[in-house]
């Protein structure tokens, strides 16, 4: 082969490799890769503990006001890491691939919202002389969460749930109160580049949480 053509054959080498590297996040997943995330989930590890803690970030307790406690992205891969992690025994290399064909193109956004001493279960009106109200159980939908990447990412679908104590949890929380809320936000893989993406929860009483996740580190 020419000396010309060798040098051509190896510079469109390094772009392909230059470009896998920068689309580090994986969609869609091969056999491969979805058996790959599965037996890593499997192990309940070190190593499993240290893949999934790249894709969540804990936000400090606020002096005031309602704790951002999670923000968590979950792309394709690490949803079949956490899948196979969280289910049973009798889970499957084989089902692993079946679950993750049901939702392949999602990406997902999780938030935990906890209350505090400032921001509690029941409130008191303050046009009212009656007795502290619970706070509404869908109370998440104060707080306004949005994906950027150079612009806003809408979703196409947010869904949140209360949270409520199993057991006393602390002076201001009885057993069976409201503590927080989970709040899933999914997109398509098509909507999110391989690149930073931050996200934004802007709190009813003015605070703005964010963190963000470099899509090129992540598979």
């Amino acid at each position: 082969m020419p000396t010309g053509s060798k040098f051509r054959v190896a510079a469109v080498v390094i772009v392909l490799v230059v470009a896998q590297a920068l689309a580090a996040y994986e969609h869609p997943l091969d056999s491969h890769s979805i058996r790959e995330a599965y037996f890593l989930g499997r192990r309940h590890d070190d190593k499993t503990a240290a893949f999934m803690g790249q894709y969540l970030k804990r936000p400090p307790l606020p002096k005031s006001g309602p704790h951002v406690a999670e923000i968590e992205l979950r792309t394709p891969y690490e949803q079949v890491v956490l899948r196979a992690a969280q289910a049973p025994g009798s889970y499957s290399a084989q089902q692993a691939e079946k679950d993750y064909a049901g939702q392949s193109n999602l990406i997902l956004v999780r938030i935990r919202i906890n209350l505090t001493p400032s921001y509690p279960a029941y409130v008191t009106n303050s046009r009212s002389k009656g007795p502290p109200q619970e706070r509404p159980p869908d109370f998440w939908r104060d707080f306004k969460i949005r994906a950027l990447q150079g612009k806003i990412v809408t979703p196409n679908k947010s869904t949140g749930r209360p949270l409520y104590t199993s057991g006393l949890s602390g002076p201001y929380l009885a057993a069976g109160a409201l503590e927080g809320a989970e709040v899933q936000l999914e997109f398509d893989t098509g909507q999110i580049a391989s690149s930073p993406v931050r996200i934004e929860v802007l709190t009813p009483d003015g605070q703005t949480v964010e963190a963000e996740f470099d899509l090129r580190d992540l598979k």
